[in-house]
C-alpha cells in the first residue's frame, strides 16, 4: 500500500532480462527533484545487476552436518587436552 500521493515511479516495462517483464522503481521524496538522465543512468546500472544476481546452489546438508560434528569432536578433544593439563 502506498501512503501519499506525491510519489516519483518510474516504470520500465521492457528490461533487457528473459526474467523480468518490467520494473518499478518508487523515488525517495528527497531525490524526486534530480535530473531524469541521471534516474535514468540509475534505474538502468540496477537493472544491470539485477540481471547479474545468480542464487547460490543449496548446501549439501549431509556435509554440513559432517564437517559440524567433525568440528564438535575436534574441540571436545581439544578440551579434554586442556582439563587434563590443568588438573
Amino acid at each position: 500500500m502506498l501512503k501519499g500521493v506525491n510519489k516519483l515511479i518510474i516504470e520500465v516495462s521492457n528490461p533487457e532480462s528473459d526474467f523480468f517483464e518490467r520494473a518499478i522503481f518508487f523515488v525517495r521524496p528527497e531525490k524526486s527533484n534530480i535530473v531524469t538522465k541521471e534516474l535514468n543512468e540509475n534505474v538502468r546500472e540496477i537493472i544491470g545487476k539485477a540481471g547479474e544476481i545468480r542464487t547460490k546452489p543449496p548446501k549439501n546438508k549431509k556435509f554440513t552436518l559432517l564437517k559440524l560434528i567433525i568440528a564438535a569432536g575436534f574441540g571436545a578433544g581439544i578440551a579434554g587436552v586442556l582439563m587434563k593439563f590443568l588438573y
